[in-house]
């Protein structure tokens, strides 16, 4: 599949939280999961494209002690890589076909959606970050373990979730089918996400979506290495 597709409907699935009268089995642990996640001072999300193996995405935080959220982050979109770093003052960006980085600064325009903090979080920080539409939710599966750990899957009516998404998922037509596991640890966080299926895009392409989001060193990243060499900006670097 290709990966620009990918990376576009996990972004946009990051919108949707799912609210219906009637919740699947495991939806509230879910919903707490997701919350939960939301208070960690630092993680690491890493997104593997499970057809291929390849990873496509790492994204690596910590809230520093003036509340401001450093971050790295890593992303491939076919032959293309992005990488963008935030001291928690400044956010700096570049494509892999860049020769140097750009920097979104406190005198720029949109300078405010591009620093974040405990409270502003970038969106691989935030509980969205996991797909969940617990109405349109066919089947479910808990298998509840001995240490206080579950494992939650879903497979979703694609009518459905084809209703509660039109018009909101950016590039994509429809669903043939979606199923989602969330393995859930015994404090409560979600370590592990999978998405498999099959859409269809707005140009009548139907790909597969094969994908997993896997997090760890929760509340156990203090630094991330600076990685600026050199700087588009007249004077600097």
């Amino acid at each position: 599949m290709k990966k620009a597709f990918l990376t576009a409907v996990l972004a946009s699935l990051m919108a949707l939280s799912g609210c219906a009268p009637s919740m699947p089995e495991g939806y509230d642990t879910v919903r707490a999961s997701k919350d939960k996640y939301e208070t960690l001072d630092s993680a690491r999300a890493i997104m593997t494209d499970l057809s291929t193996g390849e990873q496509i995405m790492e994204f690596t935080f910590f809230i520093n002690p003036k509340d401001e959220m450093v971050l790295s982050y890593y992303g491939k979109d076919g032959e293309n890589e992005m990488y963008a770093y935030s001291n928690g003052a400044e956010y700096f960006y570049k494509d892999s076909g860049d020769e140097l980085w750009s920097v979104i600064s406190s005198s720029d325009e949109n300078y405010i959606y591009n620093i974040y903090n405990r409270e502003y979080r970038y969106p691989y920080a935030e509980g969205g970050i996991f797909f969940l539409d617990g109405g349109s939710v066919e089947s479910a599966e808990v298998t509840s373990n001995s240490d206080g750990s579950c494992v939650v899957e879903y497979s979703y009516n694609a009518d459905k979730l084809n209703r509660s998404t039109k018009g909101i998922l950016e590039g994509v037509e429809s669903f043939s089918s979606l199923t989602t596991t969330f393995i859930i640890d015994p404090d409560g966080f979600i370590t592990e996400f999978t998405e498999k299926g099959t859409v269809t895009d707005t140009e009548g392409l139907t790909q597969d979506v094969n994908m997993s989001i896997k997090i760890d060193m929760m509340n156990e990243v203090y630094d991330i290495p600076y990685p600026v060499d050199r700087l588009d900006k007249s004077g600097e670097n």
